[in-house]
């Protein structure tokens, strides 16, 4: 049995409308075709199609059957790892309009600019609710590291939940590196911003644990060493889960910190001890 096109398929497709997940990002004009799109999936060692909309001849809907409209051919739904992602937005067919970038990493400053086109990569329906699980995130990553590899014209990915934009070489070599049991790729699954008062926040590591790091303004007073830091931690959280009591933490260098989290439950301050 075929598949509903995706509810919020539709021209001018908002992307908060969308799960969280990952857009590819192209320069205007340049998301490439459906043909395209086979061809990356076919060179995988782990993906294929499980699902094509365009396949079903358009006649069905008369006779009931599903997934035969006219963006049929926008969207396929891919199997990866035993798991299915839906990829969005293929041409010539309407893109997929970007979230808000707030942080770049190894990308231009200008990309992505208001003329660049998006697909994105979202979990399919039945992995939504988990969506946020590890499994579920490394196999999405790799399938969209594979695009980004193969497909052509990719200027950088975005990963939603943390508004980041990541130059496509970066996305895969940090991914390529998580996989292989390196460090998680914070820089890019999350980003960090100075507050007025000195403090240095995460934006993104909640998605994962439903909590955010505040480091105090003693350890932010150098932001590249307290942006190093909140990646350090953010690795240290993902694979350990929420912080729910007080605990101490000691860095690669030896320093002492105490990661405590607050009354309102979505922020854990870091502060040296």
């Amino acid at each position: 049995m075929g598949r509903d096109v995706p509810s919020d398929f539709a021209e001018g497709r908002a992307s908060q409308d969308l799960p969280p997940g990952i857009f590819l990002l192209f320069a205007s004009d340049k998301r490439p075709k459906r043909l395209d799109v086979m061809n990356a999936i076919e060179d995988s060692q782990s993906a294929s199609i499980s699902h094509d909309p365009s396949m079903i001849p358009l006649d069905r809907e008369a006779e009931g059957g599903r997934g035969a409209t006219a963006h049929a051919g926008d969207w396929v739904e891919i199997l990866q790892w035993g798991m299915t992602f839906d990829l969005l937005g293929i041409a010539p067919g309407p893109g997929v309009r970007l979230p808000d970038i707030g942080y770049r990493f190894g990308c231009a400053v200008n990309v992505p600019d208001s003329h660049t086109g998006a697909m994105a990569l979202v979990p399919g329906p039945h992995l939504i609710d988990g969506a946020n699980s590890l499994p579920i995130v490394r196999a999405m990553l790799d399938l969209a590291s594979h695009l980004a590899q193969t497909l052509p014209q990719v200027e950088a990915v975005c990963w939603s939940p943390a508004r980041s934009a990541i130059g496509a070489p970066l996305f895969s070599r940090t991914v390529a590196a998580w996989l292989s049991g390196g460090p998680f790729p914070a820089l890019g699954l999350a980003g960090f911003a100075q507050q007025q008062g000195g403090r240095l926040v995460s934006e993104g590591l909640s998605y994962f644990v439903g909590q955010e790091l505040s480091l105090t303004p003693e350890l932010a007073a150098n932001p590249v060493a307290a942006t190093q830091l909140g990646a350090r931690l953010v690795h240290e959280i993902v694979g350990t889960g929420r912080v729910e009591e007080a605990r101490s933490f000691i860095t690669d260098t030896g320093i002492s910190l105490m990661l405590s989290p607050l009354d309102d439950g979505v922020t854990v301050e870091v502060s040296p001890m």
